[in-house]
């Protein structure tokens, strides 16, 4: 009786026949890829890198308030009512004092007439040691008084603008600004008005600017709109003896 037997399997072989497909399939693969290429992707604008926005970043005057009063001490530039050739002429020197007496800490309304009296001599006396003169001073000048007499620093702008008078108030410092004095059409001066005046800025409300004017003793807190002031603002010239009204100049007063 014969019986059938499976044969024996060598694993030699089947090596063989693994080496054979995997070349095989490398080789079918590699054709493919020959006739058949990947398209090559060309990279979209896809918007995904951030770019800066202009104007993205906040304006200091977003974070004003939209009314601000500095407490500066108010003084008319005659403060016992004599209205003389000196103090027809004081209103530097009284804004001068006034914004000194502010950053001293001074917290009164109004100052003492003989106080004020005092500070005009004073100022006065320096002028004519420095300048020859005192009845009529131009803002640099007025600024160097300032600086030299009270120990402040002071800077100009000249054409100054609405927002950088509030930001300068917003800052805490106060503004002195040289006018034409009859074209600010103040009711409480005497007619016709100074020709060369000076006032100080101590705040703003939503349509004005407010002012301690020393041209007249109804002058604290009298508002002024920035058209007005910016109008009538004009600086006083020593070679003709009368306001520039091409000049627009503002003395800015700090610490």
């Amino acid at each position: 009786m014969s019986t059938n037997m499976p044969r024996k399997i060598s694993w030699k072989k089947i090596s063989g026949l693994i080496v054979v497909a995997v070349v095989a399939a490398f080789l079918v693969n590699n054709y493919i890829h020959q006739k058949y290429p990947a398209p090559v992707s060309t990279p979209t604008n896809d918007n995904s890198v951030e770019t800066p926005t202009v104007g993205s970043n906040p304006s200091p005057a977003d974070s004003w308030p939209t009314s601000l009063l500095l407490p500066v001490p108010f003084t008319p530039q005659a403060p016992t009512a004599n209205w003389d050739t000196l103090h027809n002429e004081a209103c530097e020197e009284a804004s001068a004092i006034m914004a000194s007496e502010y950053f001293k800490g001074n917290r009164q309304i109004t100052l003492a007439p003989s106080f004020v009296e005092d500070q005009i001599s004073l100022l006065t006396k320096w002028q004519d040691d420095n300048f020859g003169y005192h009845l009529d001073t131009t803002s640099a000048e007025t600024a160097e008084m300032i600086e030299k007499v009270y120990g402040l620093k002071t800077k100009l702008i000249e054409n100054f603008t609405q927002d950088q008078l509030k930001d300068e108030l917003n800052k805490k410092h106060v503004i002195l600004i040289s006018e034409y004095g009859r074209a600010l059409n103040n009711p409480n001066y005497k007619s016709p008005g100074p020709i060369h005046h000076m006032l100080v800025v101590r705040g703003y409300t939503k349509n004005n600017f407010v002012t301690n004017d020393s041209g007249t003793r109804n002058g604290l807190n009298y508002a002024y709109s920035f058209n007005t002031l910016y109008s009538a603002a004009a600086d006083w010239d020593q070679q003709t003896q009368n306001v520039d009204q091409s000049k627009k100049i503002a003395i800015i007063v700090s610490e």
